[in-house]
């Protein structure tokens, strides 16, 4: 069996010798680790190690062979087991070594539970019944392997003395500053105001009515950054929108042919023009090597749609790999309710993928895949024949359950202008994006949150404003954008408390 008496051996005698250090790998090592000998023995030495150390007691190795003796556990006639813990404590580690020994010694037990785990999964699709569906059976064999797999990922279970590492990770991050943290999008003024809306581990969620392009919007989001980023994007649909449909709008986005020619065939027959346009499109999208994967996920239970991403991520794009992850969109699944309100299924679905994306699916402890969402407002959201002082822009228009708010770090409503903003906001687009929640903002914070004197003295929040024209879409500006473009005179400030940020004001 796969596994290292030495390093074993090497891991105790430190513990005997620098027991201060043991909280570097309280939160990785445990007695599984110990696997080497036959009788447990060093298995049993540092269970009461252990027990010792967290209780605050002696680890000196005539006390530890007295609790061991305490315990009636013999190791045979011929293990003296003071003996054996005296050899170990003159093992020669320093403290130093101590956590290098232990992540060592961690390989040897992750290398043995694959092997294990693939003997497993050898043995249960031997022996699986031939009715068996090929879904069920991947699925099953995914359980079985992963289970053990994904442990591993998760990082540290012990709490972390946040300012003992403040220093170290300030510097580092000082020595090797970063324009963004997180997939910059492709909108210049949303990035400014909300940094990325792609954080690994993290859920960005755009409110709307049917029909309004939430979708349009999302995938032209993750499209873009796929291209700028070559970052593979995982698309669930709920069952909605085909294939062939999803084909035929990405191709309208990058062509500006509308989506009837397209499906019909009959771009072919418009003009070289045309022509021209649809196959530069495909063009640019094969050179910028963007990778967008349809899933239809219908039917399928918060478990299965799970499974899938897990499965899908570790066999095609690879451990330690990002990956934008895009659900289209959240509703009630098809999971027997029961006794279960609708908005309890529905916080149980956001928790779960919450859970994946940031606790499972990790390496070294942090996540590696954002989430981008969508899900439909309530009636109080609707903009059809209402002017806009009569439309509700908060959080009181999301449907279904409040833990869609709680559970993301970015939530934001779309909703189309009505017609006295399209009047008297002409050339600034068709339709307006609205903070509701922002976890993280960008580098013009300030910005972001104050709000904005218009030209005739009222104060309005910062909105930013885009233009949809089929499945292409814009971004025009944000507020402040918009009474600069309706000629009002401004003064910058340079240094303000927004740590030098531009703050700008009406003079």
């Amino acid at each position: 069996m796969i596994h290292n008496l030495e390093l074993e051996q090497h891991l105790l005698g430190g513990l005997f010798r620098h027991p201060e250090r043991y909280g570097e790998i309280a939160g990785f090592i445990d007695p599984d680790d110990f696997y080497a000998d036959d009788s447990k023995m060093n298995r049993t030495i540092f269970m009461t190690l252990r027990q010792c150390l967290e209780n605050g007691e002696a680890v000196d190795p005539t006390v530890v062979a007295e609790r061991i003796k305490d315990y009636n556990i013999t190791f045979g006639k011929d293990i003296a087991i003071g003996e054996y813990l005296y050899a170990l404590s003159l093992r020669s580690v320093s403290s130093d070594q101590i956590k290098t020994v232990a992540e060592d010694l961690k390989k040897y037990t992750i290398r043995r539970n694959i092997f294990e785990s693939a003997k497993k999964v050898g043995e249960k699709v031997r022996k699986i019944d031939p009715a068996t569906s090929y879904v069920d059976i991947i699925d099953q064999a995914d359980e079985i392997f992963n289970s053990k797999i994904n442990f591993f990922d998760n990082g540290p279970d012990v709490p972390v003395d946040i300012f003992n590492e403040m220093e170290h990770f300030i510097e580092e991050r000082g020595e090797n500053p970063q324009e963004d943290y997180g997939l910059a999008g492709p909108y210049k003024r949303m990035n400014e105001l909300y940094g990325s809306l792609l954080r690994p581990g993290n859920i960005t969620v755009f409110v709307a009515r049917s029909g309004v392009g939430k979708t349009r919007l999302v995938l032209d989001f993750c499209t873009k950054v796929s291209q700028e980023h070559q970052v593979p994007v995982l698309h669930f649909d709920n069952g909605e929108m085909s294939r062939e449909e999803l084909i035929v709008r990405q191709c309208s986005a990058v062509s500006g042919v509308s989506p009837y020619h397209l499906e019909t065939g009959k771009w072919r027959q418009m003009g070289d023009d045309v022509v021209e346009k649809v196959r530069e499109g495909m063009k640019k999208v094969k050179q910028s090597n963007a990778k967008l994967y349809y899933y239809n996920v219908g039917g399928y239970t918060v478990d299965k749609m799970i499974s899938t991403l897990r499965r899908f991520y570790y066999s095609k794009v690879g451990r330690g790999n990002p990956m934008i992850f895009s659900f289209d969109y959240i509703k009630t699944s098809s999971e027997s309710q029961g006794s279960k309100s609708e908005w309890q299924i529905v916080g149980e679905m956001v928790d779960k993928f919450k859970k994946t994306i940031q606790k499972e699916i990790c390496i070294d402890g942090q996540p590696l895949i954002p989430m981008i969402t969508s899900v439909q407002s309530n009636r109080s959201g609707v903009v059809n024949n209402r002017r806009a002082e009569n439309i509700v822009d908060d959080e009181s228009i999301v449907s279904l359950s409040d833990r869609i708010t709680q559970f993301c770090s970015h939530m934001f409503i779309l909703r189309e202008k009505t017609l006295d903003e399209r009047e008297a906001e002409p050339e600034f687009g068709t339709h307006k994006i609205i903070k509701i929640k922002a976890r993280h903002l960008g580098k013009l914070a300030k910005r972001a949150i104050d709000p904005v004197r218009m030209q005739d003295g009222s104060m309005k929040q910062n909105v930013i404003h885009f233009n949809m024209n089929g499945f292409q879409i814009e971004e025009i500006g944000d507020q402040v954008d918009l009474v600069e473009a309706q000629g009002a005179d401004w003064e910058m400030n340079e240094q303000n408390e927004n740590n030098g940020a531009p703050d700008f004001r009406i003079r």
